[in-house]
C-alpha cells in the first residue's frame, strides 16, 4: 500500500483506482486483525488537526479513500503531476462495491449505526438486493455507550466478516479505533452517511455534477445546514497554501 499512499496536511490518503481498492481489500480479508477503512475529506482533515483520536485512527487505518473533490485538488496542489491518477471515491460507492464482493463470496456482514428506522430499512434493502451474503445482524447507532462492549461481544459471536459502522465522523472513527483490537471481524469500514443514501433519505447529485466535482454544492443546496461543515474549507485551503509555500522554501 505504501507506494500509493500520500500525506495531505498530515493525513494519509491512498491513491488506488477504485477496482484496485476492492481487489486489495478482498485480499486482506484473511488478515488476523480487522482491516480498517475510512474516507478522507477536507472537513475530516481539518478536524483531525485538533482531534488526536481522529488523527490516530486515520494514521493507523489500512485503507483511506479520497472522498471529496477538495482532497483531490489538494493532492494535485501539493504533489503536482506525480499524482495524476488520483480519483475521488465516494464512500457510498465503496460500500456498495464491498456489498457486491460480500454477496459474491457469501460473506457475513453486520450493520451498525443510523437511526432505528434507517437501520431497519438498510437491513431490509441489503437482504433484498444482496441475497447471497449473510446479514448476521444489525443495530442502530442511538444506543448508550455502556452497551458497546456487549455489542462487540455479539458481533464476535456471529463470526462477522465485514462490519459497516455509520455513526458519523469523528464518532465512527473513534469507535472503530477503540475496539479494533477486540473485534474479530475481517474488515471494518466507517461509512458516514451512506446508510441515509442507501435508503433514499439523502440523494446523490446527478452524474454530471459528480463528475465535475460539484456534489458538495448539490448537497449544500439540498441541505443548507451543511454550511457549518463547509466553513472548514477556507481553513483547509489556507493550510494547503502554507504547506505549498513551505515546500517551495525547503
Amino acid at each position: 500500500m505504501s507506494g500509493q499512499r500520500k500525506s495531505l496536511l498530515g493525513v494519509p490518503v491512498d491513491l488506488w483506482h477504485p477496482d484496485e481498492f476492492i481487489s486489495k481489500i478482498e485480499e486482506s480479508i484473511h488478515s488476523p486483525i480487522p482491516q480498517t477503512i475510512f474516507a478522507v475529506n477536507p472537513e475530516k482533515i481539518v478536524l483531525s488537526r485538533k482531534n488526536q483520536d481522529l488523527s490516530l485512527a486515520l494514521k493507523q487505518a489500512d485503507f483511506l479513500i479520497p472522498d471529496g473533490i477538495g482532497v483531490i485538488i489538494g493532492l494535485k496542489i501539493i504533489y503536482g503531476k506525480t499524482i495524476a491518477r488520483a480519483i475521488r471515491i465516494a464512500g457510498i460507492e465503496l460500500m456498495t462495491s464491498l456489498l457486491d464482493s460480500a454477496n459474491r463470496m457469501k460473506k457475513k456482514i453486520f450493520i451498525f449505526g443510523g437511526s432505528p428506522e434507517v437501520n431497519e430499512r438498510v437491513a431490509r434493502i441489503i437482504s433484498h438486493q444482496y441475497p447471497d451474503l449473510v446479514l448476521a445482524g444489525h443495530r442502530h447507532g442511538y444506543m448508550a455507550e455502556y452497551l458497546d462492549e456487549a455489542l462487540v461481544q455479539e458481533i464476535n459471536s456471529l463470526c462477522v466478516d465485514i462490519l459497516f459502522v455509520g455513526l458519523g465522523s469523528p464518532k465512527q472513527e473513534r469507535w472503530i479505533q477503540k475496539y479494533r483490537n477486540k473485534l474479530k471481524v475481517k474488515i471494518c469500514m466507517g461509512v458516514g452517511g451512506s446508510f441515509d443514501v442507501l435508503v433514499g433519505k439523502i440523494s446523490r447529485a446527478p452524474k454530471w455534477m459528480q463528475q465535475a466535482g460539484l456534489e458538495w454544492l448539490y448537497r449544500l443546496f439540498r441541505e443548507p445546514r451543511r454550511i457549518r461543515r463547509q466553513l472548514a474549507l477556507p481553513k483547509f485551503a489556507w493550510a494547503l497554501i502554507k504547506e505549498k509555500m513551505a515546500k517551495k522554501h525547503f
